[in-house]
């Protein structure tokens, strides 16, 4: 079973319909052995209830999870049974939360919105795919799931991009040469 991972707050722009669709789409072409797992609060635009109701009308059950809000360990467990991180995001600068997926040496599916093309390296450590394009989306799910050896090739390769990057001392690093200059 391939399990794909989302963490974010229930919303348009961070792509939750998106990845329903894409889920759809796969089922439709027969995929079944995969699992997308939805972690984050409901909002005003998208309610807990409204999108558990989504998943049961369009018949996703078996192949998407809403977990709601997780934190500490719970949270920690999500990033440990992931396979593929994803976030179809159509707005954001600068995502932690896939820098918390590269620390899990997750493979990462993105789309190129603020400095997600410099955080993934598109083929290397995740696959870089087209805003509001679920076709797109699923066929990179898909091809994880054809072809799992690239997870542990693009996870190691992300994890060796964060440990070379992002962590606390690299920052540190990076924050003290621009202030000297």
């Amino acid at each position: 079973m391939m399990h794909f991972l989302t963490i974010s707050n229930l919303n348009s722009s961070k792509g939750t319909w998106l990845l329903l669709e894409a889920c759809r789409l796969l089922q439709e072409r027969g995929a079944s052995d995969f699992c997308a797992h939805f972690v984050g609060a409901g909002t005003a635009e998208i309610s807990e209830e409204d999108f558990r109701e989504a998943i049961e009308t369009q018949g996703l059950s078996n192949v998407a999870q809403y977990h709601g809000r997780l934190y500490g360990e719970k949270k920690e467990h999500q990033l440990q049974q992931a396979d593929v991180f994803v976030h179809p995001t159509l707005n954001d600068c600068f995502p932690l939360v896939l820098l918390e997926a590269m620390q899990h040496a997750l493979p990462i599916i993105a789309t190129p919105v603020g400095a997600i093309p410099d955080m993934v390296e598109d083929g290397a450590t995740g696959l870089i795919i087209p805003e509001q394009d679920a076709r797109a989306l699923a066929m990179a799910m898909q091809g994880f799931i054809e072809h799992p050896e690239r997870i542990r090739s693009m996870g190691e390769e992300a994890r060796e991009r964060f440990l070379q990057s992002y962590t606390a001392d690299h920052f540190e690093q990076r924050l003290l040469h621009i202030l000297a200059h």
